[in-house]
């Protein structure tokens, strides 16, 4: 287990990751306190929202016919 101490930077606390963790440089975190006080860091994931994917629904059933006793 790794042991860090935090430090003073402006107005900030900043951490050092040990490089063994595996985070690269710039990588954007999102950092929330959670129960008993616990810091957590989270790596930032994409917006599926943000307008580049096609999120338009599809007709799956676009020339299926329906029979009367289906219904």
């Amino acid at each position: 287990m790794n042991t860090v101490k935090t430090r003073k930077v402006g107005n900030s606390l900043t951490v050092t990751i040990p490089k063994n963790l595996g985070m690269t440089e710039g990588q954007e975190m999102v950092v929330y306190k959670g129960i008993d006080g616990v810091i957590v860091l989270a790596p930032k994931l994409k917006d599926p929202f943000d307008g580049i994917a096609d999120l338009r629904m599809t007709n799956d059933f676009e020339g299926v016919k329906i029979i009367d006793s289906e219904m």
